[in-house]
């Protein structure tokens, strides 16, 4: 079994590649292959010939999608299409990953795997992109592709890793401001641990009892930034104040959803979030 991770140097790629060490795994940051190019995607999977390919790269920074539409699309959209495309050709599965910003974020009792996508910002559009385009690339059956291609999906939200920047160091690391920190308290979300998330994303890809589609995998437990902020704060014992705030009250250039919630209703859920949180904490130093 032969696995090609891309974007091996941010947080979910480092683990991915960490959790898939038991198989002949190849990471590959972004200097060793841009999914934007097709001639060097379609290289680099004829030469690997990978049975399975997992696609932790993208354009992440929700805030400067608004002004950089064209290059989110191009990396969370187009480019991900073309690497559908590309394994298609060789007959390896994709996984990809993709998010809770898809969505309006309107639905307070959170939202299922078929739910119809509307984002609100360039951020959730280009991923909803990148979506659709798999989803072309790999169900269009005709002469020169008689079978269909398998991809699985991946909607995760609110990630939480050793090897990045994310909510938790974010908010240890302000702990220290004489201040309180202002916390938005009315935007609805599932934290999830990237080694929980992607220990279940191996199991699904390897498992071969399901089938092509979109699978949401998040930590269990629904929760504010505010309510995710003091169970950080009370886990790692520091007494550092901070009040809620609403959305309008705290500015950004991308609107957030309020309800994002995702529901899983297709795999073996994963434990509460504050069970992963813990270790997490006790990780870092680790």
């Amino acid at each position: 079994m032969r696995v090609l991770i891309l974007g091996k140097n941010g947080m979910l790629g480092h683990d991915m590649e960490k959790v898939f060490m038991d198989t002949d795994v190849i990471a590959l940051g972004s200097a060793g292959l841009n999914i934007t190019d097709k001639d060097a995607v379609f290289e680099q999977l004829m030469t690997v010939m990978p049975d399975i390919v997992i696609n932790c790269t993208g354009f992440t920074n929700v805030d400067g999608a608004e002004n950089d539409e064209e290059q989110a699309n191009e990396v969370n959209g187009y480019g991900v299409g073309v690497l559908a495309r590309g394994c298609r050709e060789i007959d390896a599965t994709l996984v990809h990953f993709s998010t809770d910003y898809v969505f309006h974020g309107n639905k307070k009792s959170g939202y299922n795997e078929d739910d119809s996508s509307n984002p609100i910002n360039a951020y959730g559009r280009s991923k909803a992109l990148g979506e659709q385009l798999i989803m072309d690339e790999m169900e269009s059956v005709n002469a020169q592709n008689p079978k269909e291609g398998k991809y699985f999906i991946v909607r995760t939200s609110w990630l939480f890793g050793k090897h990045g920047k994310n909510f938790v160091e974010t908010m240890i690391d302000l702990s220290s401001r004489e201040e309180p920190l202002r916390v938005v308290d009315d935007q609805f979300g599932k934290p999830t641990y990237t080694m929980d998330l992607c220990e279940q994303v191996k199991w699904l890809a390897l498992s071969h009892e399901y089938p092509s589609g979109i699978y949401h995998i998040t930590n269990e437990g629904t929760t504010t930034w505010f309510r995710f902020a003091k169970k950080i704060f009370e886990l790692s014992k520091i007494r550092g104040r901070m009040v809620p705030c609403t959305t309008d009250e705290f500015k950004r250039p991308a609107r957030r959803p309020k309800f994002s919630a995702l529901t899983n209703n297709m795999l073996p859920k994963l434990r509460p979030w504050e069970d992963a949180l813990v270790d997490y904490l006790s990780s870092r130093n680790t």
